[in-house]
């Protein structure tokens, strides 16, 4: 595999690229941003990839990291977790049982990988703590990005965002006042943890794990290995289902934002990471055809990207 440093991206190619991406998303009626690159390559294709969103549970890559990070070599230690008392709403994993289990760490980050347990998770943030977590995202690279309930994080992104007013999306409906504070009331009552996050930090956090610079070569094929275990194949995954390709992914969902990270690799190229972030008008509703309509994005962006890569 030829591994290429640098590449430019042709005015035309960015033109169509942003062109096709945001037909799909009035289609669906739904504002967009996305950042995407391929790894080792600094600059790619993107539309608004610093713009604050409440990115949900994306967090869950960024924790993963730093408790292996903090647990190192003792990242298969047992712990005794009772799921009751440390519950936390979510539809998989921890968050359903109720007896007693013994878990090493490595299973607890596995859990919160790929099914997005929100037990499993809060277990990892209270042991990696958040000094530990800036200081994993700050070697990243990821500049915007922090853990908060779900509140805060959309209380911060609704405040960011309103100079923008229907510049950075393509449904333009989503941006009013009205709307900002039906979701800042609608926040106020959810617990859970949460993000607010850019898609440059996600594509730079993906980036930085592929390449090594965040772990040891043990631990980045472990955590990489769980990103390509996810449970359902949907969004992006939903695009790449032919020989030859591999997806690995987070997703992040919330009230009207759904998102996914991932990084799609190709046999014998350079893998690609991107990160697409939508909302829609819809509160905590299953919408397949966003993602569905995800999926077709990244294929979008990926094929445009290894084109100017077979160059």
């Amino acid at each position: 595999m030829r591994k290429h440093t640098t590449m430019t991206v042709p005015k035309d190619l960015d033109v169509a690229v942003h062109r096709q991406v945001l037909e799909i998303a009035d289609q669906l009626g739904i504002d967009v941003a996305y950042a995407a690159r391929p790894i080792g390559i600094p600059h790619g294709l993107a539309h608004c990839p610093k713009l604050l969103w409440p990115g949900a549970s994306l967090y869950k890559t960024l924790a993963a990291i730093a408790l292996y990070r903090r647990r190192g070599d003792d990242i298969s230690s047992p712990v005794a977790v009772d799921p009751v008392a440390r519950h936390v709403p979510g539809g998989v994993g921890l968050s359903l049982m109720r007896d007693e289990v013994t878990l090493t760490w490595r299973e607890i980050a596995r859990w919160m990988l790929i099914g997005s347990d929100n037990t499993a998770a809060a277990l990892v943030l209270e042991e990696v703590g958040p000094v530990l977590m800036q200081q994993s995202a700050q070697a990243a690279g990821m500049v915007s990005t922090r853990i908060a309930p779900a509140a805060g994080t959309v209380a911060a992104a609704v405040a960011a965002r309103r100079p923008e007013v229907s510049s950075y999306g393509s449904a333009g409906q989503a941006r009013t006042p009205d709307r900002d504070d039906q979701l800042v009331a609608y926040a106020s009552r959810d617990l859970v943890l949460g993000s607010v996050t850019t898609a440059q930090d996600q594509v730079e956090l993906l980036a930085a794990l592929w390449s090594g610079k965040l772990l040891t070569p043990e631990a980045t094929a472990e955590v990489t290995e769980m990103l390509g275990q996810q449970i359902v194949k949907t969004r992006v995954g939903s695009a790449f289902t032919y020989p030859g390709v591999q997806v690995a992914a987070k997703s992040g969902s919330w009230g009207p934002y759904r998102h996914e990270a991932a990084v799609v690799t190709h046999r014998d190229e350079q893998p690609v990471a991107l990160c697409i972030m939508t909302e829609s008008l819809e509160f905590e509703r299953r919408l397949p055809s966003i993602d569905d309509g995800i999926g077709k994005m990244a294929s979008i962006l990926v094929d445009g990207l290894r084109a100017l890569l077979h160059r």
